[in-house]
């Protein structure tokens, strides 16, 4: 359908729509001169919605080949439109098998884009915050992308944050007991559940009740699936460590004997 108002007119025009969440539609557009298919995330400017308005700032000092890219921020009076890269491949929730999760060599090729990912965002002072499977998209090629910021924030080495927004089951220990926390510890443990789903198909700390996540999730109690190797296994226990001094790094993440296996090079030592 087309826009018939503001800059819409000359810019390009909606496809369908492919995803709503609490603050915002996001919807595929596709560009009139070039033909090229974007995603457009259009957020209502309300009171209760000048949080998230940052996102387009935050994205703009990113430029990372497992970010999605930021190709123009347009705004009027009621909307803000953020026009972003397509990727095109799906998300990551819908790849992975439920029950059974993804192949160990394919779960780790993946995995290890996306810390890169995020261990880029932290040198460049930016926390996601939101690190779940749907946050995550691939492109034709199967490169995995991170997406959505709009939950991110930027942040100094040691800041306290308190901002509690987010996904209790990928919710760190501290962050699901209203606690001030480090934005980059609790990113670690959340992509530690993004692996567990990974490889398992399923959620660590599911329960029937949020009451019973949370308990589960402020307790570490989770249990892992035989058939993973040691290896995974190690990983996993190491990122969802409850104790913060105790939580690895992002640079220790990356260099875990499991995430190394078959890579020509060490994922940590990459430029930032």
């Amino acid at each position: 359908k087309d826009i018939r108002e503001g800059p819409w007119v000359q810019w390009g025009f909606f496809l369908q729509g492919i995803g709503e969440g609490g603050f915002a539609k996001v919807k595929l557009a596709r560009h009139r001169l070039t033909g090229t298919e974007v995603v457009v995330k259009v957020v209502a400017k309300r009171v209760w919605t000048l949080p998230f308005l940052c996102e387009p700032e935050l994205m703009a000092s990113l430029d990372h080949p497992n970010v999605i890219q930021l190709f123009q921020v347009i705004e009027t009076n009621r909307y803000l439109y953020i026009v972003m890269e397509h990727a095109g491949g799906g998300h990551l929730r819908s790849l992975v098998p439920e029950p059974g999760g993804l192949p160990e060599e394919e779960a780790r090729r993946l995995f290890r884009e996306i810390a890169g990912a995020v261990r880029y965002c932290h040198a460049k002072g930016i926390v996601h915050l939101d690190l779940k499977p749907e946050n995550v998209v691939l492109d034709a090629r199967g490169q995995a992308k991170l997406i959505d910021f709009g939950l991110s924030t930027r942040f100094s080495p040691g800041e306290k944050l308190s901002r509690f927004w987010g996904t209790l089951l990928y919710s760190a220990p501290e962050v699901a007991r209203r606690e001030d926390y480090e934005g980059p510890p609790a990113d670690v443990w959340s992509l530690g559940v993004v692996l567990y789903f990974m490889l398992t198909g399923s959620r660590a700390f599911l329960a029937n009740t949020a009451r019973e996540v949370r308990r589960r999730v402020t307790e570490g109690t989770y249990e892992l699936p035989p058939h993973l190797s040691q290896g995974a296994q190690s990983l996993i226990r190491e990122m969802l460590t409850v104790d913060l001094a105790q939580r690895p790094t992002l640079e220790q993440v990356l260099g875990h004997p499991w995430l190394s296996q078959g890579c020509r090079y060490s994922a940590h030592l990459e430029p930032v």
